[in-house]
């Protein structure tokens, strides 16, 4: 099958299942949510560190937290089969245009999230797996930083001026908390 054709049925993909969605924009800071989920790639066999950092950080504030990864190979390494605390899928979870439907992915779409944060930073082969998460959950609100034709993002952080993913996390923790608390905007108008 011809790649066009493939793109064809992922544009497709993801345009009926986001037709079927209802979803209720709204900004929300880490005061006021109350489920955040974390999409990321994981590079290198790795799950990011910032992954655990972020989950650490949003149960310290009592934010229940999920997070799922997409690992570019065909089978799970076997580091990552003995997390908990995090979901990974594979390209054996794909069907034939690239559209996951592990049980794990699923799950992670039932969910209605507060805040949806996008990880994933990779401009040039940003992967479809995850553009189909984060086109297709039911969030209040989207953070990324990679922009592509008709991302779903309500926030987009410049992931290009930081130089790498900690400090895009940071950057993410700072926007999220100064939204809806007027305390941080009169600091911000101060300086």
């Amino acid at each position: 099958m011809s790649e066009g054709m493939r793109n064809w049925f992922r544009r497709y993909a993801i345009a009926s299942r986001k037709k079927r969605l209802v979803r209720i924009k709204r900004f929300h800071s880490f005061d006021t949510a109350k489920t955040v989920g974390i999409a990321f790639k994981v590079e290198q066999g790795v799950v990011p560190p910032e992954v655990f950092s972020m989950q650490s950080f949003l149960r310290k504030k009592n934010v229940r937290c999920s997070a799922i990864g997409y690992c570019d190979s065909k089978t799970l390494p076997d580091e990552l089969k003995n997390i908990s605390s995090v979901e990974v899928f594979t390209r054996q979870d794909l069907n034939w245009y690239g559209r996951p439907v592990a049980e794990n992915v699923n799950k992670f779409l039932q969910e209605t999230y507060d805040i949806v944060v996008d990880l994933c930073r990779d401009t040039e082969g940003y992967p479809y797996p995850l553009k189909y998460i984060v086109s297709t959950v039911q969030a209040s609100m989207i953070i990324g930083g990679v922009l592509y034709p008709r991302c779903p993002y309500d926030l987009i952080v410049d992931a290009q001026q930081v130089c790498d993913t900690s400090g895009y996390v940071e950057q993410v923790r700072h926007y999220i908390s100064i939204i809806n608390n007027p305390s941080a905007a009169l600091e911000f108008v101060d300086d």
